[in-house]
């Protein structure tokens, strides 16, 4: 993020030389140092969040009380509604890793802050689910621009493949036409989540004593990662589910989700269930079953 902001001069020229330039600025939350870029040009600024609206909240408070939250075992909202609590280590890896005074990470920490002062926040939610947290963004940032366009999902016939290094798409759709309908779950767990050998293992034991068709996209380790068993599928497991399953190494696709074989989905997220997640997000909006296994912090947190 720190090497991005580089950018922020080399725009600011480019701005300068269009004779009709652009007259806002959308990025995303993580690029808060086009705040002061928005504020430079005299143009406003929407942060766009892909995530929930109590996620936001949650990065607003612990951004603006680092050395008070970073001391703490356990963290109360009670300015939140519900008052929620959560053990240091369920907050955000990004806040965790955090390190004060390091010139990077104040870099970082200065952009997320820079968010509130957008002119406006997009996010990825609806007034359905979230609506009490809604209002209370609105409130504490003193304006009514908060706005909801989700559930945005990757739904769609034009959906380009996002790559699947071990099986191309061809090949999934060729397994899949030979399922009959609401057959196949579907196992991913996204491009950042790297399981550990035991996690592989017992996903692995569940699936094979399931007896039920699958389709788990595996995502590999570097190759010392894969020497202690991080994202390796136990031996002799796709030799054993050979008529049972497919395992892809790669990445996943949300095509898969839409094919009428599909029965229902495994992940980490509720949020990438509820249509909200950066890999996928097709269960909910087309009525399949979820099962979901919490893996990392962020899950806590509904992130």
């Amino acid at each position: 993020m720190a090497a991005l902001g580089k950018l922020e001069d080399p725009l600011f020229n480019w701005f300068n030389s269009q004779s009709n330039p652009p007259v806002a600025i959308i990025s995303d939350f993580f690029l808060g140092w086009t705040q002061h870029l928005a504020t430079r040009l005299q143009i406003p600024r929407l942060a766009f969040f892909s995530t929930r609206a109590f996620l936001v909240s949650v990065f607003d408070y612990i951004w603006n009380n680092v050395e008070k939250v970073k001391c703490l075992s356990e963290v109360e909202f009670g300015h939140l509604p519900g008052s929620p609590v959560f053990k240091q280590e369920h907050l955000p890896s990004l806040f965790k890793l955090y390190k004060i005074s390091d010139p990077d990470w104040e870099f970082v920490k200065d952009g997320l802050l820079a968010n509130t002062k957008s002119w406006g926040y997009v996010l990825n939610s609806f007034d359905a689910l979230e609506g009490e947290y809604v209002q209370w963004l609105k409130t504490h940032v003193a304006h009514d621009r908060v706005f909801n366009v989700g559930p945005l999902s990757l739904i769609g016939p034009d959906v380009s493949d996002r790559g699947n290094s071990g099986s191309s798409s061809d090949q999934v759709l060729t397994w899949l036409d030979r399922c009959p309908d609401c057959s196949v779950v579907y196992v991913c767990f996204g491009s950042q989540r790297l399981l550990r050998k035991e996690q592989m293992e017992a996903l692995a034991n569940g699936l094979e004593k399931s007896a039920t068709r699958f389709m788990w996209v595996v995502k590999s380790g570097t190759t010392q990662q894969q020497v202690e068993g991080y994202g390796v599928v136990p031996n002799g497991f796709e030799q054993r589910t050979a008529g049972q399953g497919l395992v892809i190494k790669g990445v996943g696709t949300a095509k898969v989700g839409t094919e009428p074989q599909s029965s229902g989905w495994i992940s980490e997220s509720l949020w990438v269930e509820l249509g909200f997640g950066r890999d996928s997000g097709w269960s909910h909006d087309i009525g399949l079953a979820y099962g979901g296994w919490p893996v990392s912090e962020r899950q806590a947190l509904g992130g």
